[in-house]
């Protein structure tokens, strides 16, 4: 079945994140790595820094969000998606959905710290209801994209350590990843409940936003 313009894009961005990530475990790190893009436009990528800079909150994630608001000027990513090779951790999932980007799309599955698989921060609708001015809708999600290539990285990295991985479950493919790695878990938009002040709030970022 032929992919769609947005899955064939997705395949470009993940092997790019992919390809990132294999950097970060070639410079000792783990190999995680996210980048953020506003349609086919890569805006900010990072890996891990967590070794290099002996700090436990540099995930690739964190230092992508912080480089691209810096990079539009503004907060708000709502018009931006979010790649990471590994599911976000809870720790990420939140400012993800502060951010409120409109889509989070990941090869690797992670159901022990995942922040869908585990927490559902990413798609926790009770955020967007009850402080919609802040979280902005729940996004659209793409698991499974890539995934192959992406634990490749991994069992490149230390073999030893992916085997552990997956016997702990700490990682995993979505239920509906094929063999070859070509089909995704697909999770729509959810929109928020509107309330004025929220209303008031996009349109004041929409007619101030660079």
């Amino acid at each position: 079945m032929p992919r769609s313009p947005q899955q064939l894009l997705d395949e470009k961005l993940m092997a790019r994140c992919i390809a990132l990530s294999r950097l970060a475990s070639e410079a000792g790190e783990i190999p995680f790595a996210a980048l953020i893009s506003r349609g086919e436009e890569i805006v900010a990528e990072a890996t891990n820094r967590v070794v290099r800079d002996a700090d436990v909150t540099h995930h690739a994630e964190l230092l992508a969000i912080s480089d691209a608001q810096k990079a539009l000027g503004r907060r708000i990513l709502d018009d931006c998606a979010i790649y990471t090779n590994v599911e976000p951790c809870p720790m990420c999932s939140f400012p993800i959905r502060e951010a409120q980007f409109n889509r989070v799309v990941f090869a690797i599955r992670s159901p022990v710290m995942g922040g869908m698989s585990r927490w559902n921060i990413l798609r926790d609708t009770e955020l967007s209801n009850a402080m919609p001015e802040a979280f902005g809708d729940v996004p659209e999600v793409a698991a499974g994209v890539l995934i192959h290539d992406a634990e490749k990285v991994w069992r490149e990295w230390n073999p030893l350590g992916w085997g552990v991985i997956r016997y702990r479950g700490l990682m995993d493919r979505p239920e509906s990843a094929s063999p070859q790695g070509m089909e995704t878990e697909s999770l729509p938009a959810i929109p928020r409940k509107r309330r004025l002040f929220a209303e008031l709030m996009a349109l004041h970022r929409r007619y101030t936003r660079a």
